[in-house]
């Protein structure tokens, strides 16, 4: 504000801003707010007033090229538009097409481009939409698109610029596949990847890219000693993924990418592995040391394992005690979700040792994948360690799932007694042992979970020889719902009651 003019002076000087030309002052910004982001090339057809009847897509005629009449009334919104979303999109390709002969860009500050429209002549019309402004690529490719190829080949020279490239494709043709790798190879800037899979000399290139924060694919296609021979291609100086942010890989063995995480100069935020072997313990062991190196304390706040449900089926996997995660007591992590045929065993302490230091934890998940023997040395922490569990970790909230052993109720003290979370809405009990009367457990929940309105497991999983445990479960989860129901139906009609007084003394 001017100190020399009354704040009604200086209201004033704008209103007879306004007043000599309100629509200069408010039309161009709110043409750029409405045309930044398009999902379709049609509202171009819909400002040309000769082209209106072939806004009809069942129509199969192709649509005329446009006049030089025409081109300049789209010429005044094209610029604007910076993100473009096509989803099989009769319309915008037989625009395209129609503008095939032009040499001026369609829309030459295009930054994002979302592409997923089948057919031959519908990717050789993503030509002219790839331009220097470009950043960000999300397409498909098909395999049987003989244009695939081309497009794969060329494209860096049309929009040199990409930092964000995701890449789809069936991984059917090696040929494909192939080109999909060299197309990577050509971007020196990436900065996010997904892509199905890649090959030696595309991984060696993603491992330099020293500007890569992000990158999702899947190495299956690698043998695990493969893999573990490429990360000696990184130097101490040039670690492999230096400054990478969030990996998210399918592997074959957990032990194939450990070598790529011993470097303590990647500033990890999230690591995701989808593996297709179960790992030993030491495997397990050697992962989660490489992971917690000094450097990714400040940085590594969610880790989440899985495998598929079939891996690991019909075998008794290696039980996984508190020794084996224990390094990763000095992390500070948001999210733990090992969903793997291993069961974790732990007692009450141990739970509360290696949760202490997550403050921060919201999603927690472990022992949710495979049928085990509840048999000594295995142990789940008991209805005390789940309240150590809220204890330590207030910011849970939505989906929780352990194992625990609820077949007795712990006597607490005064403290643990006050402990309550009220953001837990689901607990999945998978493999959690239980006994007669449950309606005892069901009280517990409640009182220091107050907003749980459920009791799952992943296909309620039956710990060998204990076939009644998931019925029990079940029951409670009845019976949950039940009193939710009872209490819902009470505070409507205290709600009713106090609109109705209030009503009466209006």
């Amino acid at each position: 504000m001017h100190n020399a003019l009354l704040i009604s002076e200086v209201l004033g000087y704008i209103i007879d801003h306004l007043a000599e030309g309100p629509c200069g002052a408010f039309s161009e910004p709110a043409l750029d707010a409405v045309w930044r982001r398009l999902y379709s090339l049609k509202p171009f057809i819909r400002c040309l007033p000769t082209k209106a009847s072939y806004e009809d897509t069942t129509a199969d005629a192709a649509l005329p090229a446009f006049d030089e009449a025409e081109w300049n009334i789209v010429s005044r919104y094209a610029p604007r538009v910076q993100e473009l979303t096509l989803k099989n999109d009769l319309l915008s390709v037989k625009i395209l097409q129609s503008l095939w002969f032009r040499t001026t860009l369609l829309l030459p500050n295009l930054r994002k481009l979302y592409w997923a429209c089948g057919g031959y002549t519908a990717l050789a019309s993503i030509r002219l939409l790839l331009n220097p402004s470009l950043v960000h690529l999300d397409m498909w490719v098909g395999d049987s698109d003989p244009t695939s190829m081309a497009f794969l080949e060329s494209y860096h020279i049309l929009c040199p610029n990409i930092k964000s490239l995701v890449l789809g494709h069936l991984d059917h043709s090696p040929q494909v596949s192939a080109a999909v790798s060299r197309a990577i190879t050509r971007l020196p800037n990436l900065e996010r990847l997904f892509c199905i899979g890649i090959n030696e000399a595309a991984l060696i290139h993603v491992t330099q890219l020293h500007r890569l924060r992000k990158l999702s694919t899947s190495l299956l296609n690698h043998q695990p000693d493969t893999l573990r021979r490429l990360a000696g291609y990184g130097t101490s100086n040039h670690p492999p993924f230096k400054n990478l942010r969030i990996l998210e890989l399918s592997i074959k063995e957990l032990s194939s990418i450990t070598p790529y995480l011993t470097s303590q100069h990647q500033p990890f935020e999230e690591v995701h592995f989808v593996l297709q072997m179960v790992p030993t313990r030491e495997v397990y062991h050697e992962f989660f040391t490489a992971l917690s190196s000094a450097t990714r304390r400040r940085t590594l706040r969610r880790i989440v394992l899985s495998t598929p449900r079939d891996i690991g089926r019909g075998i008794l996997p290696q039980p996984v005690d508190f020794q084996v995660p224990s390094p990763l007591v000095t992390l500070n992590l948001h999210v733990f979700s090992v969903v793997i045929p291993n069961p974790i065993s732990l007692n009450d302490d141990e739970f509360a040792r290696l949760v202490q230091g997550w403050p921060e934890l919201e999603t927690l998940e472990f022992n949710q994948q495979s049928e085990h023997n509840y048999i000594p040395p295995l142990q789940f922490p008991t209805l005390r360690g789940l309240l150590l569990l809220l204890a330590r970790c207030p910011k849970l909230h939505g989906r929780v799932g352990l194992s625990v052993d609820a077949r007795n109720i712990p006597q607490l003290s005064v403290d643990e007694s006050l402990i309550c979370n009220t953001t837990i809405t689901e607990l999945s009990l998978l493999n959690s042992p239980i006994q007669e009367p449950v309606t005892i457990v069901v009280h517990f929940l409640l009182k220091h979970l107050p907003s749980l309105t459920r009791i799952s497991g992943p296909g309620w999983g039956i710990l060998i020889g204990q076939p009644n445990y998931p019925r029990m479960w079940m029951k409670v989860d009845r019976e949950i719902k039940q009193i939710k129901q009872i209490v819902g139906g009470w505070r409507e009609r205290v709600d009713a009651l106090e609109l109705l007084e209030g009503t009466n003394s209006t």
